[in-house]
């Protein structure tokens, strides 16, 4: 457990320290919610076995505590400092973005961290990173023209 949390919680909050002095009021209206969308997924994939974060506890779902307080909120927050600050598509950048999220979960895999079951595959990972930041989105642009 204390590899995840130096390696999802505190690292993300390192390289976070610049996305939070950048953009303090994006990255309040963006971390939030990234975090609860993190949730959701990760719920569901526990609830269908799609998969494991390892140590394994009663509770799957604290094994990924630091991920929902680390890793998911800050890529959410640079996500939308990057499509604030640069004139390439917002798609595009979600696709990069849901691939760099994809390669890190890889390396989890590779390092047998997360373990897949029941047809889950990477692949499946790219997808659902890929609707979980389209939902993040849709989130951004409702709130972004409210604040």
């Amino acid at each position: 457990m204390v590899f995840n949390i130096v390696a999802a919680f505190v690292i993300p909050w390192l390289a976070g320290i610049f996305l939070v002095k950048k953009d303090f009021r994006l990255f309040l209206l963006i971390a939030p919610f990234a975090a609860f969308v993190a949730v959701i997924f990760d719920v569901l994939g526990f609830h269908f076995d799609f998969w494991r974060i390892d140590p394994e506890y009663e509770t799957e779902a604290i094994a990924a505590m630091p991920m929902y307080f680390g890793i998911y909120p800050i890529l959410a927050g640079y996500l939308f400092l990057t499509i604030e600050r640069t004139d390439l598509k917002h798609f595009v950048i979600i696709l990069i973005y849901s691939f760099i999220t994809t390669v890190i979960e890889g390396i989890g895999v590779l390092i047998h961290l997360v373990h897949y079951s029941n047809g889950w595959t990477i692949y499946w990972t790219f997808v659902s990173y890929l609707l979980a930041y389209i939902v993040c989105y849709g989130y951004y642009r409702m709130i972004r023209n409210v604040c």
